[in-house]
C-alpha cells in the first residue's frame, strides 16, 4: 500500500472528461444535501438498502419540509444485481413517492438532482424509462455547484466510479458481468465481495487519494471534489475513523492515518451502514462561502424502549 501512495503522489492524475453536468449557482439554490449509494434492490436478501428505508425516509421528509434541494450522487438504484428497475420501484415504491415531492418537471425548478454511478450507469441512455415516474426529469454525470462571489471555488459533485480501475473501461464490463450472474447469490448468504471499493480500505484509500489529487490538479476551477461511491463518509479529506483518531487520547505507534485536513474533498458515504445513513448538507454562508455539516441518521431508542430516527452530526 505505500508504494502504491507513493505512486499516486508523484503521478499527476487528471480529471476525466464528463459528459453531462448540471450547473447549480450555489447562492440560488440555497440548502443542499448530498447522499449516495442506496443501492435499491429488489427486497431479497441481497437488497442492502431494505433495512435503512425507514430511516431513509424519514430524513428526505425532514429535508423536503425544511427547504433543502437533494443530490442523489449516483448508485441510488442496484442495477447490476438486478436485471431490470421493475422489481425495485415495487419493492421500494413509498421511497420514490417521497423523491416526487422533490421534482418538478422543469429543470430550473426541480429539487431533485440525479446522478447515475457504476451500478446505475443503466441511466446514462435509459433515462425515459425514470421519466415515467419523473417527468422532465433529466439525469447527469456530475453536477458543478457554482460560487459567484469567489472565483475559483466552484465544487464538483460526481459519483467517484470514475477515479476507480476496477469500475471503468473494461474492468467495469467484468465487475457488472460478475456482480450480475454471481455475487448477488453469493450475498444472500452472507458473504462480501473484497474487491469492491465499498469492502476493502486499500481501494478506498487509492480511490479516495484520487479524487483528492482531483481537487487540486482538474485545471478547470474545481477547488473541491464530493463524491460516494467506496462507502466511507470523508470530511475535509480525512475519514471519520482517521477524525476519531486524531481526536482521541489514546495513541499507539504504527497506525498510518493522515494527520491533517483541507477543504479538497468530501465523501458523503452510504445509506447502507448498519442502521443508519450518511449525508453531506452543504449551506451558504453570509459571505456567499460554502459550509458543509457530515451528517449521520440513525435509529435511537426512547427511555420507554420506543425508536425513533434521529440527525447528528459527525463532523462540520
Amino acid at each position: 500500500m505505500d508504494e502504491i501512495m507513493d505512486i499516486m503522489t508523484t503521478e499527476k492524475v487528471e480529471l476525466p472528461e464528463i459528459s453531462a453536468i448540471k450547473n447549480l449557482d450555489i447562492q440560488k439554490t440555497g440548502k443542499i444535501v448530498v447522499m449516495s449509494d442506496c443501492h435499491r434492490g429488489d427486497g431479497s436478501g441481497s437488497d442492502d438498502f431494505a433495512p435503512n428505508s425507514l430511516i431513509y425516509r424519514q430524513a428526505l421528509e425532514q429535508y423536503l419540509s425544511e427547504g433543502f434541494t437533494y443530490v442523489e450522487l449516483g448508485d441510488a438504484e442496484e442495477l447490476w444485481e438486478n436485471k431490470t428497475f421493475d422489481q425495485i420501484y415495487i419493492t421500494h415504491t413509498k421511497v420514490y413517492e417521497t423523491l416526487h415531492k422533490f421534482h418538478d418537471p422543469d429543470p430550473d425548478k426541480t429539487r431533485y438532482i440525479k446522478v447515475w454511478g457504476n451500478h446505475d450507469l443503466y441511466w446514462q441512455d435509459h433515462a425515459k424509462v425514470y421519466e415515467g415516474l419523473f417527468p422532465g426529469i433529466q439525469i447527469y454525470e456530475a453536477v458543478a455547484l457554482r460560487v459567484p462571489s469567489r472565483v475559483n471555488e466552484d465544487i464538483l459533485l460526481i459519483h467517484g466510479h470514475q477515479a476507480d480501475p476496477i469500475c471503468t473501461g473494461g474492468a467495469a464490463t467484468f465487475s457488472k458481468f460478475f456482480v450480475k450472474n454471481l455475487w448477488a447469490e453469493l450475498q444472500k448468504c452472507g458473504l462480501k465481495d473484497p474487491t469492491r471499493a465499498a469492502c476493502n480500505p486499500g481501494v478506498s484509500d487509492e480511490t479516495d487519494a484520487t479524487l483528492h489529487r482531483w481537487s487540486t490538479e482538474n485545471g478547470k476551477g474545481f477547488k473541491t471534489i464530493i463524491a460516494g461511491h467506496t462507502h466511507r463518509a470523508v470530511f475535509e479529506n480525512l475519514s471519520i475513523t482517521e477524525r476519531r483518531y486524531l481526536e482521541s487520547q489514546l495513541r499507539t505507534t504504527g497506525v498510518k492515518a493522515k494527520h491533517s485536513s483541507d477543504t479538497g474533498y468530501y465523501n458523503t458515504g452510504s445509506c447502507v451502514h448498519p442502521q443508519s445513513i450518511t449525508a453531506l448538507e452543504i449551506l451558504t454562508s453570509v459571505d456567499g462561502a460554502p459550509k458543509f455539516r457530515l451528517i449521520e441518521w440513525r435509529y435511537a431508542a426512547h427511555l420507554d424502549g420506543s425508536l425513533y430516527v434521529e440527525r447528528g452530526i459527525l463532523a462540520g
